[in-house]
């Protein structure tokens, strides 16, 4: 059993993992965080113990299963770059937001994938109780939350057949598909295509059970590139240049400034040096503008 499994395995007993299991969707603290774009989101973060079972299952278990090619997030060579770039040649971009996207996805779920992948998973989950059990460890009140390590992996893995789907779908018409997280990307050379698209995913997730999706109308977006074209927070520039933008460009390069005089407090350079990453790992050349501007200290480097 699964159970004995993980028990042996983290040297705990049977009988506490179970107990686990059973209380699991108390075992979290809920706080919330400030959006970007406004509002807030809620973040259930799971306590140590329940946090160990669900990143053993997503190491001993559920990394076995596959992850579709167009899933550019929360997998291995993953970035917002290689999203970005999947679309930087087109002139037309369709982005499609989901509502409340891991909440959406529900304990059927989760039983619905597990039995589909029962010959998978490494001999790990086999059998009825299994898969019950890890329902109860990776869900709050039976639904995915934001904040357990398990529920990125399992709603890449939830998705695999839309992405599938989709994928075929946008290939036999000559449209680039992707999908980071919660976010739906199109992209075309031919004018109109994509309201096309727009009608037929409605009419799908009207359609489809599992899982229950539904699109956030305030946040579906068509661009060209007679507009500003972003992309999982880059610019896409008219010459299909992928760039951070001028106002982020900016932004950062005022903190760095601020630390090359001594200004920030730390928690702001430990922040700053993780923006500092990110950027370059994107426009290596505007750090380089950095460093010559402001030395390697300022920026992070000894």
């Amino acid at each position: 059993m699964l159970v004995d499994k993980i028990a042996s395995n983290l040297s705990l007993s049977p009988a506490y993992i179970a107990v686990v299991a059973r209380t699991a969707s108390h075992r979290y603290k809920s706080y919330l965080v400030k959006k970007k774009t406004g509002g807030y989101r809620t973040i259930n973060h799971p306590a140590r113990e329940l946090k160990l079972l669900q990143r053993w299952l997503v190491e001993n278990s559920l990394s076995s299963l596959p992850v579709h090619k167009s899933a550019t997030a929360y997998k291995k060579g993953a970035s917002i770059y290689r999203n970005a770039a999947l679309h930087r040649a087109r002139n037309f971009i369709l982005k499609v937001d989901f509502a409340d996207f891991f909440p959406s996805i529900r304990g059927t779920d989760v039983v619905r994938l597990l039995r589909a992948n029962q010959d998978r998973m490494a001999g790990t989950v086999v059998g009825s109780s299994d898969i019950d059990l890890v329902r109860r460890l990776v869900c709050r009140d039976d639904r995915l939350t934001i904040g357990a390590p398990s529920s990125p992996l399992l709603s890449n893995l939830i998705m695999f057949e839309f992405d599938e789907k989709w994928s075929a779908i946008c290939r036999e018409s000559g449209i680039t598909y992707s999908r980071y997280a919660d976010d739906l990307y199109f992209s075309t050379n031919v004018p109109n295509l994509l309201e096309v698209v727009l009608a037929d995913l409605r009419r799908d997730l009207a359609r489809r059970k599992s899982p229950g999706l539904r699109i956030n109308e305030d946040k579906t977006v068509f661009t060209s590139r007679k507009r500003r074209r972003m992309i999982t927070g880059l610019v896409l520039t008219p010459t299909g240049e992928i760039s951070l933008g001028r106002h982020r460009k900016r932004f950062i390069k005022s903190l760095v400034f601020r630390n090359s005089r001594n200004a920030l407090k730390a928690e702001e350079i430990a922040s700053l040096y993780g923006t500092l990453s990110y950027a370059k790992s994107v426009d290596p050349s505007f750090i380089e503008t950095l460093r010559r501007k402001y030395g390697h200290a300022a920026i992070g480097e000894p």
